[in-house]
């Protein structure tokens, strides 16, 4: 059985795509089946923090990225191909061919954005495949297309067939994207997400299984604080949360230097309980203290009514930047330095195989 994990945010989280190209899979015989990791809210970075967890929970043979709606277009073309090399060089390791999905997102000139050029890019140098369902649902879009959508990017049960019937057929064998596995594997990764879990003398009670991989919380009443031991020096860029009913203000120190960061973590969706990335910088820290404020953030909901109970902050990873040494800080650079020759190679006839 080939086993195709699908990696993306909150239209491969809900119930939709994935479930149609496996009944498809099953009608057929066809020994393929499709996982799912889905990180509704979330983006770049949390993927790239965490990739190396959720591959190594969920086992699979391929790798389809459906990377591209949410909010990816606010990083500039650099940032984004940064954190997109980190997450090809974690599935090069493993030795696992990749295919890119493109969805469609509301109010995206399709004509101009980075994404599409992105995309074709990589497949131009690296051999990566791509299934682009957001440019004919965008041309479709003069006409009545809320039959697929329910909204500006999530589906019905007949956009949910759509998109399902098409990632199918793109991937009824395995995906061709090998090629770029020999020009990814040895690039060292960026990042490190580490578990409060794996921390000693702390206590992670609250579980969240929405991401398709287990995450477990380390949960601060409001009025208390903690101290999260990171063992040695290490370069802190941000926590994996939960927003939520319950949720509020956190501060996030470094006990050693006095610095620290206020994160609300709370916002209009915050009616159901769910993880998100939020960035806090805090180099060279040995330990952190994190309080949960009583405060209530003055943020309206989009549905319900908000909880008027107690703060409750949780905590499940500390994401830190690795120190990379010279010689994989070279890595990277001659890397990047090989993609823009080969960028400008087919303009100019300068580079052939860099």
């Amino acid at each position: 059985m080939v086993r195709v994990l699908c990696l993306g945010y909150s239209v491969t989280e809900l119930p939709g795509y994935v479930e149609r190209a496996n009944a498809l899979a099953e009608a057929e015989g066809r020994p393929v089946t499709f996982l799912r990791s889905g990180w509704g809210g979330h983006s770049l970075p949390s993927i790239a923090a965490l990739i190396d967890e959720i591959l190594d929970a969920l086992p699979c043979d391929g790798v389809l990225l459906e990377l591209f709606t949410g909010n990816v277009r606010y990083f500039d073309g650099a940032t984004m191909r940064a954190y997109l090399d980190d997450i090809l060089a974690a599935t090069a390791r493993r030795d696992l061919p990749v295919a890119f999905l493109n969805l469609h997102q509301g109010g995206v000139d399709y004509a101009a954005e980075p994404v599409a050029g992105l995309l074709a890019e990589y497949r131009a140098l690296y051999g990566i495949p791509y299934l682009d369902i957001a440019a004919p649902v965008a041309a479709a879009g003069a006409g009545d297309i809320t039959y697929l959508l329910t909204d500006a990017t999530h589906v019905t049960p007949v956009g949910a067939d759509l998109y399902g019937t098409l990632v199918y057929s793109f991937l009824r064998a395995p995906p061709p994207g090998r090629a770029y596995i020999d020009r990814f594997r040895t690039l060292p990764g960026r990042f490190e997400a580490v578990p409060l879990r794996a921390l000693p003398g702390l206590t992670c009670g609250f579980a969240l299984r929405r991401n398709g991989i287990p995450l477990d919380f380390l949960e601060i009443p409001e009025g208390t604080r903690v101290t999260v031991p990171l063992g040695r020096p290490r370069d802190v860029i941000g926590l994996l949360v939960t927003y939520g009913p319950q949720a509020g203000t956190l501060t996030v120190q470094d006990p050693a230097k006095g610095r620290g960061h206020d994160l609300v973590a709370y916002d209009e969706f915050s009616y159901y309980t769910r993880s998100m990335f939020r960035s806090v910088t805090l180099p060279a820290a040995r330990a952190l203290t994190i309080a949960q404020s009583a405060e209530r953030p003055d943020i309206a909901l989009r549905k319900g009514a908000p909880d008027p109970g107690p703060r409750i902050g949780r905590v499940s990873h500390v994401v830190c930047r690795r120190r990379l040494s010279l010689a994989q800080r070279a890595a990277r650079l001659l890397h990047r330095l090989r993609r823009g020759l080969r960028r400008l190679g087919p303009r100019f006839g300068l580079v052939r195989g860099a």
